[in-house]
């Protein structure tokens, strides 16, 4: 199986929430030996071919059907393979498994450090550098000092600003949990998270966990595999598992779709910027506009760079370039407004940008009447209606100031005061 990095065109990616168990680690194994330990307290003798015992419970776990599947539903079986008096109560097996769990991660009896899935850690301080730290967090139905220690084993205390959602989180009033797949660990988790669903990636190994994440309205799931040989029966079966839960796309690691959250992530970030710039110069045009309505010389100026190229296609000069300074392109139109005091601009068609970000381009309308004298010419007392289209090329003149315009493209009709001069 190849990555397929090429298989998912890139997203609008803001956010991340990982799962933890089989996606970040491999400690699946805590289930077994606690399952295990549990067990024996119940009488349940599995001395005589206990690794075959072990067995049975590791493959109740790591089933594509059953990866991630909720602890009661392993009581359950367990309860059925291995005889156990229906006495015993599932709920009360469930949370002993938790308890012994605990236990043998705190009495250091595992080495957690190993853990952690090859190069995982450094691609998620690198996801971290890209969306920042707040943006990304953990969703995991384990429990909160196992997974503090995990995360302190893989030097990570410090990561997943952005919420550590665990088992406990999810409590209902009647003492149990919610877990995957119910939507609960990922509504807490989105919550926590603070940033829109549709921009948040959730990478998760279970068809549980897929489930879960898409229940609470998570914009893209991926699924991982993080198996030794991603080409057996096996991870083949798990993969089918992932997709049919509805996982957007299958990774073989779980630094392959980190890899690819960083490169969804720095295309949004590039594609914000490039919005933001689009808008502030949008937003320059309707204020050289505003400084026409308003009769504001300074307020026109000042969109404009202190050197202009000023074409006017319809003109009589034809569109050859001219040249002009900030200050003559607000008099030109102190000109016109002299001798149309009543002049109002409105427009057809709004500023916009075009594709590249580069030009701006509007429609525009006057309206008013030929009222004023003006460069000498005597007013007629006619109506003002003429239109046209501008283009406006703007750049920032440094990277401080907002961006000026350089360039303006004029299609115009003429008013009768111009056509008399």
């Amino acid at each position: 199986m190849t990555a397929r990095l090429s298989r998912i065109r890139p997203r609008a990616v803001k956010g991340v929430l990982f799962d933890l168990d089989g996606t970040l680690v491999d400690s699946e194994f805590l289930s077994p030996l606690a399952w295990t330990a549990v067990l024996k307290e119940v009488g349940v003798d599995i001395s005589e071919g206990c690794e075959g015992g072990v067995q049975d419970i590791e493959k109740a776990l790591t089933a594509p059907e059953l990866r991630g599947t909720n602890a009661a539903d392993v009581a359950h079986y367990l309860i059925q393979k291995f005889n156990i008096s229906s006495e015993n109560d599932p709920l009360l097996l469930v949370k002993r498994k938790r308890a012994l769990a605990v236990e043998i991660v705190a009495n250091g009896e595992v080495d957690l450090e190993p853990l952690w899935f090859k190069d995982t850690t450094r691609a998620i301080r690198r996801l971290e550098k890209v969306v920042g730290s707040e943006s990304v967090g953990l969703c995991t139905s384990n429990l909160r000092s196992i997974v503090l220690a995990i995360l302190e084993a893989g030097n990570l205390g410090d990561s997943f600003r952005g919420g550590k959602t665990v088992q406990e989180d999810v409590i209902d009033h009647t003492g149990l949990p919610q877990m995957k797949p119910r939507p609960d660990p990922y509504l807490l988790a989105l919550n926590r998270l603070n940033i829109d669903p549709k921009s948040v990636v959730a990478l998760e190994d279970s068809a549980v966990g897929v489930a879960s994440a898409l229940s609470a309205g998570v914009g893209t799931v991926l699924g991982v595999l993080n198996r030794e040989d991603n080409e057996t029966k096996e991870s083949k079966e798990a993969e089918n598992a992932l997709l049919a839960a509805g996982a957007d796309e299958v990774f073989q690691t779980t630094v392959d779709a980190i890899d690819w959250c960083i490169a969804s992530a720095q295309i949004t970030q590039h594609q914000d910027e490039i919005t933001s710039s689009m808008k502030e110069k949008e937003e320059v045009v309707r204020r050289y506009f505003d400084g026409v309505n308003k009769k504001d010389p300074a307020m026109m100026a000042s969109c404009f760079a202190d050197t202009v190229e000023l074409r006017d296609m319809c003109g009589p000069s034809k569109g050859e370039p001219r040249m002009a300074c900030s200050k003559d392109m607000a008099d030109r139109c102190m000109e016109f407004l002299a001798a149309h005091p009543d002049c109002r601009v409105e427009f057809e068609q709004p500023p916009i940008c075009d594709r590249e970000g580069q030009w701006v381009w509007c429609h525009w309308v006057e309206s008013g009447h030929w009222t004023g004298e003006s460069r000498d010419v005597e007013p007629k007392n006619t109506e003002l209606s003429v239109g046209g289209q501008t283009r406006f090329f703007l750049e920032k003149t440094t990277p401080e100031s907002p961006p000026k315009i350089l360039k303006q493209v004029i299609y115009r009709t003429f008013s009768e005061w111009e056509l008399s001069l």
